[in-house]
């Protein structure tokens, strides 16, 4: 194949990418090579845009009050022992565009990356040597659409045995969160007006939670707060009497009311988000680390590697190692 043709291709699936993106679509990324090039750098970005942007659109959910999430399967096979395909739910399809043909009695591993493929043959190595009835391991796996794009998934993997045919089964499952606007609706405006009518708690010597009655104008407020955090993850954070007076609410307010609304507090939301762009960073950009360890905000290398390695078990090295190795298979 001709650089000009690879080339072609590549800008393909960067089309292909950008046409699911504007439909809303966050399931995919492109699978990286060992090219250093424009096209290889552009594709980076856009890997690294996606995730950023999806990452923000999970957060930004958690201020509307009338919308909801909920977890539905992705994607789910049931293979036989030699990795036949058996059946597969409707959504693969959509999610992969192949149709029945391409779908039916191939080997589940013909629709896996290179590196997933390693991989999986790896874990049904495992399955095939456990003398367990059932048995279940959690595994992410990289599938590759039709247009070449790559879907990231966390897969369950069951092994089960089938009574009524006496044979071995594999069932692997994959779950994605959807947005559930109508569904709960008028459940989750009743607790909000039921909020709206209970006195104000403050917290005390029992341990009780506090709950504020926010309005609008403070929901605004505190997302302001969140937003301006996000985007300034390379700075200090203020302290939080100054920061409410700089948004126009109260320390108060803002403590418990962000608390309330993300689920943490302030100081671990901007950790946590720190964290989460120096992964893409280090995954997506040959940022050294000491860099991104500038760039996200703390105040050394080490601090930051301790820091990483405590939120997700391994080393921000280690990440890269991994990154490196998925980007050259």
């Amino acid at each position: 194949m001709t650089d000009e043709v690879i080339n072609e291709k590549r800008i393909k699936q960067i089309h292909n990418m950008l046409m699911e993106f504007a439909s809303g679509n966050f399931s995919y990324k492109i699978e990286r090579s060992n090219m250093n090039d424009g096209i290889e750098a552009l594709i980076a970005l856009v890997n690294m845009s996606l995730e950023e942007i999806r990452g923000s659109f999970l957060h930004q959910g958690y201020t509307n009050l009338t919308e909801t999430y909920k977890h539905m399967v992705q994607m789910f096979f049931v293979l036989d022992p030699e990795d036949v395909i058996i059946t597969y739910n409707s959504r693969i399809k959509q999610m992969l565009l192949f149709n029945d043909d391409e779908l039916q009695k191939n080997t589940f591993s013909t629709f896996l990356t290179q590196d997933s493929k390693l991989a999986w043959k790896d874990l049904k190595t495992k399955l095939e040597h456990s003398n367990q009835d059932t048995l279940e391991k959690s595994i992410e796996l990289y599938f590759k659409s039709k247009q070449d794009l790559i879907v990231p998934t966390n897969c369950l993997v069951s092994k089960y045995i089938d009574r009524i045919n006496q044979s071995e089964r594999i069932i692997i499952t994959s779950i994605e969160i959807i947005k559930s606007s109508m569904e709960r609706k008028n459940e989750l405006q009743e607790i909000v007006n039921s909020r709206k009518n209970k006195e104000k708690t403050t917290g005390n010597s029992t341990g009780k939670k506090v709950q504020l009655n926010l309005s609008y104008l403070d929901i605004r407020k505190i997302r302001e707060v969140h937003d301006y955090i996000i985007n300034n993850l390379d700075k200090p954070l203020s302290p939080l009497i100054e920061l409410a007076h700089t948004f126009g609410t109260n320390e108060y307010k803002l403590k418990y009311g962000f608390k309330q609304l993300y689920g943490q507090t302030i100081f671990r939301f901007l950790i946590d988000q720190r964290l989460r762009k120096a992964s893409v960073l280090i995954q997506h950009t040959d940022t050294s680390i000491k860099e991104v360890a500038h760039v996200t905000g703390f105040i050394s290398a080490p601090h930051f590697s301790k820091v990483f390695k405590e939120k997700y078990g391994f080393s921000p090295r280690d990440l890269r190692k991994q990154s490196n190795f998925h980007q050259n298979q």
